[in-house]
């Protein structure tokens, strides 16, 4: 369950949290840090899907095939942005809720059942990280949906979904604990899992908002993304086998880079701050779906 992995984070999570105390970084410290953590782990940890269907198909030959679909699902799901962007934001959310579920889920994923409740408690935490920044994903997504729409029902409302994001994660924690067995191998990870979801919650609710997404997507997310492709291809848990899988990404991670710096150069002169978070986070999005599709398919063995 990537027990180690996670307690070495949640310690850095502390560090970050004490260095924050100390120094109190700036808007532009956090951004910059945000972004070199992207470019290192976030963008290489969805760089890595050819490189699984080829290990999980034992076949290098579909190349050229498995490149085909995924560009059309990028393009497919670009398109959707495009012309019907609030339903391409519901469809980024669930399936976000479902992958983010899947990482950080400490428990069996054999059924139906555990999906749905990992699945479930990804949608919380979406929903909780959203309203508790309300402000700027307003900023964001109503650019995204092209509308005149006024900003303040929508803060109002976040303000009242807000509490119940943390309740839903407390309370589905409540009925796990009454049914550890049936989700859980051993009752230790029950309580694993409950200290890891109560020390993010802590994290984000007291660090800025810059390096609380970069901690969450860049450190925790892609590095337990990292180490399930480690362990599901038996990688030596070593820094050759984490080089070897960060080399592997290259190739697609420099291309990514490439296209993140053009968008950031068209809208460096943009008079709405906004633009360029919106642009990047579409980006991030029309790949998540192809990502999801692969990256699923992972299963650790034994």
């Amino acid at each position: 369950m990537q027990i180690k992995l996670r307690g070495y984070l949640l310690l850095f999570a502390i560090l970050l949290y004490v260095l924050e105390l100390v120094f109190h970084f700036n808007t532009g410290t956090q951004i910059s840090f945000l972004i070199f953590i992207l470019i290192l782990f976030g963008v290489p940890h969805g760089a890595l899907d050819l490189y699984i269907d080829q290990h999980l198909t034992q076949n290098k030959s579909n190349q050229n095939l498995f490149l085909l679909k995924y560009i059309g699902n990028i393009l497919l799901y670009a398109l959707v942005w495009y012309f019907f962007p609030i339903a391409a934001l519901i469809i980024f959310i669930l399936i976000t809720s479902y992958h983010f579920g899947e990482i950080d889920w400490m428990g069996k994923s054999s059924t139906w059942i555990h999906k749905c409740i990992y699945t479930l408690l990804g949608f919380a935490w979406i929903l909780f990280l959203l309203t508790k920044n309300i402000h700027f994903a307003l900023d964001v997504f109503l650019t995204m949906g092209r509308t005149s729409i006024h900003k303040e029902p929508l803060i109002q409302l976040a303000s009242e979904i807000y509490p119940f994001t943390l309740i839903t994660l407390l309370l589905t924690y409540l009925a796990l604990f009454f049914m550890k067995d049936y989700f859980f191998t051993s009752p230790l990870n029950y309580y694993y899992s409950l200290a890891q979801v109560a020390l993010l919650i802590l994290f984000v609710l007291y660090m800025p908002l810059w390096i609380s997404f970069a901690f969450y997507f860049g450190f925790w997310h892609s590095l337990l993304s990292f180490d399930k492709i480690r362990l599901s291809f038996e990688i030596p848990n070593t820094l050759k086998g984490w080089g070897g899988l960060l080399f592997k990404s290259a190739p697609f991670s420099v291309m990514a880079w490439f296209g993140f710096a053009y968008i950031t150069f068209l809208t460096l002169n943009s008079k709405d701050s906004s633009g360029i978070f919106t642009l990047l986070f579409i980006s991030l999005s029309v790949l998540a779906l192809p990502h999801l599709q692969v990256f699923t398919k992972l299963k650790i063995k034994g």
